[in-house]
C-alpha cells in the first residue's frame, strides 16, 4: 500500500473518530449536566419527592385520583397541597412522570414516557421503607440540555456529511502535497540505489542534509555505500597484491626451469636452493593470506588457557635470537618477578609477537638494541587491568605518514628493502588480528632515526573497583 493511500485512510479514520467523539461527548455531557443540576437543586428535588410521598399517605396508600389533581399550587402548607392533589414544587419541573408497577399515574409535559425513563432524572419514592413508585423529573436546566442534545443529534449527521465532504477535499489536497514532500527523499534514495546497482557510483545521490529520519536513513545508506566501495577497493587491491607477490617467485622459478631446459643440463645445487627459497616464499605467502582471511572473517575460535606472558615472551626471544645474533643486536626481556597471567591461545600470541619482534630486528641496524617488556597496567577508562607487552627497538623508525597504514595488508614502508628481506607485508596485519581476537589492541609510536615502540594490550579479565 502506498504512503498516499495510507494517509487517506488515516485521515478518514480520524474524521470518523472525531464524529464519534462528538456523539460520545454530547451524550456524556448531558448526563453530567443532568446530575449536576440535581445536586445544585437537591432541596427542590427532595421536596417534590416528599410531597408525592405525602400524597400517597394522605390517600390511603394509593395513587388514585392523582391524574385529576394536576396543577400548580403556591400553598405553603405541603399537607394541604398534597390533600388537594397539587404540589408546590411542581412548578420547578416542566417534565414529570410517576410510574408504579409499570402503570403511569401522573404525567406532566410533552415528552413521551419512554424518553422520560431514558433521559429524566429518576427519584425513588418510598413509604414505610417500601418502594411505591418511580418519579422521573426534569428541571428547566435539564430540559434545555436535553433539547440541545436532541437538536444536536438531529443536525450532526448533516454536519458530519458536509464536514466529511469538505474535509475530504482539503485532506486530499494536503495529503497529495504532504505525500509528495514525504516521498521525495524516498524517490531520491531509490534513484541512488538504482545508480549503485548499475555501477554508476557518481550518480548515487542521497538527501543527507535533512535533519529528520529520512536524513538519518540517507546518511546510513551513504555510509554503507562508502563502506561497500572501500571493501571493494580492498578486495581489488588484495587481488592485485596477491597476484603481484605470486608473480615474482613464479617468474623466477619459470625462468630457471626454462633456462635449464634450453641448455639441456642438470640444475646445480645453488639453483635448486634458490628455487626452493622461492617455493618456500610462495608457500609462506599462501599460508599467511589464508590465515589473515580467516582472522578477518572471524572464523577463528580461541582455545584459551592461563599463560605467563613473561614465559611466552621468553619463548619468542629464543625463536629470534639467531636473527639478532647475526646482526649483533642486543635483545633482552624485562618482566616483574611475579607472573603476569592472561587467558590466551599461546601459539597465536607467539605468532603476533614473533612478527613484531622479527620486524624490529630487521629494521634495526647492527649493534642496535631490541627490548621486550612485560608488565601490568590498570586502565581507568574500562576499570580493568591489562597485560602490557612493549617491543622497543633502536631502528630506523617509521615516517609519520606511514604509521596509520603499517597494519594494512601488503603495505610496505620500503618495498625494495622488504622484498629483498623476503617479507610478504602481512606480518603486522596478522599480528593485529591475533591481538584483536583476544579483545586486545596494538598501539605504535615511532620517530625516524631513533626507533619504534609497539604496545600490545591484552585483557586480564579482572574488573577493578
Amino acid at each position: 500500500m502506498k504512503i498516499r493511500t495510507k494517509l487517506m485512510l488515516s485521515m478518514s479514520i480520524l474524521i470518523v473518530f472525531i464524529v464519534m467523539c462528538l456523539f460520545f461527548v454530547t451524550h456524556v455531557q448531558f448526563y453530567i449536566v443532568r446530575d449536576l443540576a440535581y445536586w445544585d437543586e437537591k432541596e427542590v428535588f427532595t421536596g417534590l419527592s416528599q410531597q408525592f410521598e405525602e400524597y400517597y399517605a394522605a390517600h390511603g396508600d394509593s395513587w388514585e385520583g392523582l391524574d385529576r389533581g394536576m396543577g400548580v399550587s403556591t400553598d405553603r402548607d405541603a399537607g394541604a397541597a398534597a390533600a388537594a392533589g397539587t404540589f408546590g414544587n411542581e412548578r420547578f419541573f416542566p417534565e414529570i412522570a410517576l410510574v408504579h408497577n409499570e402503570q403511569l399515574f401522573y404525567k406532566k409535559g410533552r415528552l413521551e414516557l419512554r424518553e422520560m425513563r431514558d433521559e429524566a432524572f429518576p427519584l425513588f419514592l418510598k413509604a414505610d421503607g417500601k418502594p411505591i413508585g418511580h418519579l422521573y423529573v426534569m428541571s428547566d436546566r435539564q430540559l434545555k440540555t436535553y433539547e440541545f442534545k436532541t437538536m444536536w443529534y438531529g443536525i450532526i449527521p448533516s454536519i458530519a456529511r458536509v464536514s466529511l465532504l469538505l474535509t475530504g477535499l482539503v485532506a486530499m489536497i494536503i495529503i497529495f502535497l504532504l505525500s509528495w514532500r514525504l516521498t521525495s527523499p524516498i524517490r531520491k534514495m531509490i534513484k541512488g540505489i538504482d545508480a549503485i546497482k548499475r555501477g554508476d557510483s557518481e550518480a548515487a545521490v542521497f538527501p543527507v542534509r535533512r535533519k529528520d529520519e529520512f536524513g538519518a536513513i540517507s546518511r546510513a545508506l551513504r555510509d554503507m555505500h562508502e563502506s561497500i566501495e572501500s571493501l571493494e577497493r580492498s578486495r581489488k587491491q588484495l587481488m592485485s597484491d596477491v597476484a603481484h607477490e605470486l608473480k615474482t617467485p613464479l617468474m623466477i622459478i619459470q625462468g630457471e626451469l626454462e633456462l635449464a631446459q634450453e641448455l639441456d643440463r642438470p640444475v646445480d645445487q645453488a639453483r635448486i636452493a634458490s628455487l626452493l627459497d622461492e617455493v618456500l616464499r610462495l608457500t609462506r605467502l599462501i599460508h599467511e593470506v589464508l590465515e589473515l582471511s580467516k582472522l578477518e572473517a572471524g572464523r577463528m575460535e580461541l582455545r584459551s588457557a592461563a599463560e605467563n606472558l613473561a614465559d611466552v615472551a621468553e619463548g619468542v626471544i629464543d625463536k629470534v635470537r639467531y636473527l639478532a645474533e647475526d646482526k649483533q643486536i642486543d635483545i633482552s626481556l624485562h618482566s616483574p618477578d611475579e607472573p603476569v597471567l592472561a587467558e590466551i591461545e599461546k601459539h597465536r600470541i607467539v605468532q603476533a609477537l614473533y612478527n613484531i619482534v622479527s620486524n624490529a630486528i630487521h629494521y634495526t641496524e647492527p649493534g642496535g638494541r631490541v627490548r621486550i617488556g612485560v608488565e601490568r597496567q590498570y586502565r581507568a577508562d574500562s576499570r580493568k587491568e591489562y597485560a602490557l607487552l612493549t617491543i622497543e627497538d633502536t631502528g630506523i623508525g617509521i615516517p609519520a605518514g606511514d604509521l596509520p597504514h603499517i597494519f594494512n595488508r601488503f603495505y610496505r614502508v620500503d618495498d625494495s628493502r622488504t622484498r629483498h628481506g623476503g617479507g610478504t607485508g602481512l606480518g603486522l596485519a596478522i599480528a593485529q588480528q591475533n591481538i584483536m581476537l583476544h579483545k586486545g589492541w596494538i598501539d605504535v609510536h615511532s620517530e625516524v632515526g631513533r626507533g619504534t615502540t609497539f604496545l600490545v594490550y591484552l585483557p586480564m579479565d579482572r574488573v577493578m573497583d
